[in-house]
């Protein structure tokens, strides 16, 4: 869980207390089902960061947090910065490798 950071964890559990609060009404039924699906599919991408598919599930969770709008943009942000991180190491990585070979 090391990968996963705050703002993904703020939102997974805003996201949670919507679909709650949503749930009490029966008039709501709908949108509780339908910020429930949001809230697993959050999980799942969570899931999938802590398995060690960063990109892929933080591009789950930015995706499923951008369609509750504004609300969802504080995990879009955050699954964003996983991304960004993947890259950098990527690129820091691919670096050093060519640093080395040049040496030689």
């Amino acid at each position: 869980m090391k990968s996963i950071n705050g703002q993904m964890i703020a939102a997974a559990i805003i996201h949670t207390l919507l679909t709650l609060f949503l749930s009490v009404d029966p008039e709501y039924s709908f949108l509780a089902l339908f910020t429930g699906a949001i809230v697993l599919t959050n999980l799942l991408g969570m899931a999938l960061i802590a398995s060690g598919h960063k990109k892929t599930g933080a591009k789950i969770f930015m995706l499923s947090s951008l369609v509750l709008v504004p609300i969802g943009a504080i995990g879009a942000f955050g699954a964003r910065k996983i991304i960004d991180q993947e890259a950098k190491e990527k690129f820091y990585t691919q670096t050093q490798k060519e640093n080395k070979n040049e040496r030689y």
